[in-house]
């Protein structure tokens, strides 16, 4: 149980995989770091050569690539040991755990290697091409044939565990200011990162192209307000990075996927599956009959989490609920009848949707998070929205969502959605994702010229054919895991063909980032009010006087005062958390030019946009499609695509409802 409650930080130093020795380079050597600013590796800022003073093809609008410094290599495999007793093989971990099992209705001599990798392949749900057959540790070639040799069989699966995510710590001698490209200088905000000397940041490596083909080996940081990326610096200046790596994060537990369990998109860290979890069903709508709580019309709030917050000097926070992961991705409820302010409904809803989630959580990499032998907390939330019935051919009832990521003042680095009812009347409500990545940083005069190449065919080809955003098709018993870090998100038109009133109802898991620092869980919150009322009852007095005086001693609020504040942080939770706009306060040229980052930026990183932000729509013939990304679609079934379906003078005019 202690290594369940070790701080992150502690669990993170001990679980990471450290470089292997043969890949290691002097940049992540800590005894190198006193090392005189003026040698080789670590030059002054006058001598900046390497990383900028490059010739003029390098500019922004050139295309043109330049490797950053070498990232060692990561490489995962597994031992599967093969038992025959045909027409039956079982597949054995190293220590005797059972893998699978699988029929073959061959005799011996006609089994080959091609067709024993083919029906492994099918049972793991793995590619062939990653799978090798060995016999006493030699590979066997694909039309060999087993015959009689069935003695010290076994297959090596190579393990596709995604990006490389590396563990690094801040450097403390290095500047915040990086790079992208020759004329254009990024500033990282470092109270996103902690002290220097703590190794808890992870980042991804990755060469990533933007919407006018500029190319860079960048380092890909997923925080809650943004996505931080800048160039990774060349192999003679990889000392000046502001990232210092230390290894890679630990191995994601190999927990088994769900039947038809799908990702989505192209690179995005979206999964689902589908579940049958009948009794869900019934414990909701019974406690949603119990409260009949709609603060507005289209809305049932069924497990309402506005209205179980702790006040604190930022404003009211949620409480979670704490579930411990063991080793094998089953979850444990944490604290009793203090587990929640429903403590029946976390334990028969929460719980099991938690650990139908944990296989698809373990596959996310943009945060990846550290699940297995930890205390994890999650927000429960369960919702039913409802649509009126359809007026008339010409009159439909719809719903239509907003861009946005979840979560106000608390870090909500993945979300678990899963919908046990939906109506049969309703059509569409797909969830669409967009990446939170910068799509592109624009640049005019000195810094370069590539806004004329930002144009809706490009455009088009980075959102739609390259597949930077996806959708999901929503039906009763989907359970939908993604990252709020790294992407927005939000239910396409959805409407009632019924003449009678519809609804989707959906529980939502928001899982708290373990990297932060932690939120005070229901265990804690509700201990007071429950000491008291176990004083309060052999006295005899009604529930209802002793909710009174618990709301009179100021620990328990009144139905009323929940209510209102609930009324008021629905209100701000229903604005939009952010559009896709240009940004220039992070970022500025090296010269005369001027340089904007596009993408999407969170509204609460707004506040000091300066009033130039639009220039952008007098030199990009592709800015007002860009711009229109914020519009919801007119059409069902619909979505990003709308934008360029139009003509270019015309794009998408249709605001948030």
């Amino acid at each position: 149980m202690a290594e369940y409650l070790q701080s992150y930080a502690e669990a993170l130093q001990e679980r990471l995989e450290p470089f292997p020795e043969d890949e290691m380079w002097d940049s992540t050597d800590p005894e190198n770091d006193g090392e005189d600013s003026n040698s080789e590796g670590y030059r002054s800022e006058s001598s900046f050569e390497d990383d900028f003073h490059f010739p003029s093809y390098e500019f922004l609008g050139s295309v043109r690539f330049r490797k950053g410094y070498s990232i060692p290599s990561l490489n995962y495999s597994r031992m599967i040991a093969l038992s025959f007793n045909l027409p039956q093989v079982v597949g054995h971990s190293l220590v005797g755990e059972e893998i699978f099992t699988l029929f073959l209705d061959q005799p011996c001599t006609s089994i080959s290697t091609d067709t024993l990798i083919s029906a492994i392949s099918a049972v793991l749900g793995a590619d062939p091409l990653s799978l090798t057959l060995l016999s006493e540790g030699v590979p066997l070639e694909p039309d060999q044939m087993l015959g009689d040799a069935l003695n010290a069989i076994a297959v090596r699966q190579r393990l596709d565990t995604g990006p490389p995510v590396l563990v690094c710590e801040r450097r403390s001698h290095n500047s915040p200011e990086t790079l992208l490209g020759r004329p254009c200088h990024v500033d990282v905000n470092l109270n996103y990162f902690p002290g220097p000397g703590i190794a808890t940041i992870q980042a991804i490596p990755e060469t990533r192209e933007f919407v006018t083909r500029d190319r860079f080996d960048s380092w890909m940081i997923y925080t809650k307000l943004e996505v931080l990326q800048y160039q990774r610096p060349s192999e003679k200046r990889c000392r000046r990075d502001l990232l210092k790596p230390r290894g890679f994060f630990p191995r994601a537990p190999a927990w088994s996927l769900p039947d038809g369990c799908q990702r989505w998109g192209h690179g995005a860290d979206v999964w689902s599956a589908t579940f049958a979890l009948p009794n869900i069903k019934r414990l909701m709508d019974a406690h949603a009959e119990c409260t009949a709580d709609r603060p507005i019309p289209r809305y049932q709030m069924i497990i309402d989490p506005n209205q179980f917050v702790r006040h604190t000097e930022e404003g009211p926070v949620w409480v979670p609920c704490e579930f411990d992961v063991d080793s094998c991705g089953r979850a444990q409820l944490v604290g009793g009848t203090r587990s929640h302010q429903h403590p029946d409904l976390a334990r028969q809803v929460a719980l099991p949707i938690l650990e139908a989630s944990l296989p698809l959580l373990a596959k996310l990499r943009r945060p990846q998070l550290l699940l297995d032998r930890r205390r994890l907390q999650a927000v429960f939330k369960a919702q039913r929205i409802i649509l009126p019935p359809k007026v008339g051919e010409d009159h439909e009832s719809e719903y239509i969502g907003m861009w946005h990521v979840d979560g106000h003042r608390e870090d909500v680095v993945a979300v678990a959605l899963y919908y046990y009812h939906v109506d049969s009347a309703l059509e569409g409500g797909d969830m669409e994702f967009c990446g939170r990545e910068p799509l592109d940083v624009l640049a005019i005069a000195d810094a370069g010229d590539n806004t004329s190449s930002f144009d809706k065919a490009s455009l088009k080809k980075a959102l739609v054919d390259n597949k930077i955003r996806c959708r999901v098709p929503i039906c009763e018993g989907t359970l939908l895991v993604f990252s709020n870090h790294q992407l927005v998100h939000r239910v396409l038109r959805m409407i009632n063909k019924s003449g009678s009133e519809a609804s989707r109802d959906f529980v939502a898991l928001f899982i708290l980032n373990p990297a932060s620092t932690p939120l005070v869980p229901s265990r804690c919150v509700l201990a007071k009010q429950q000491m008291l009322t176990r004083t309060l009852r052999p006295s005899g007095l009604p529930p209802e006087n002793i909710q009174a005086i618990l709301a009179l001693a100021g620990i328990l609020p009144t139905e009323e005062y929940a209510k209102e504040l609930r009324n008021v942080l629905l209100s701000e939770q229903l604005k939009p958390t952010g559009e896709f706009v240009g940004r220039q306060q992070n970022v500025h040229a090296t010269g005369n030019g001027c340089v904007t980052m596009v993408g999407w930026l969170h509204h609460m990183l707004q506040e000091s946009q300066p009033p130039s932000w639009d220039y952008p729509r007098d030199f990009s013939p592709g800015w007002k499609h860009f711009r229109a990304l914020n519009r919801a679609p007119g059409k069902l079934g619909r979505g990003i695509s709308e934008v360029f379906s139009k003509g270019s003078s015309e794009p998408c005019s249709r605001h948030h409802p």
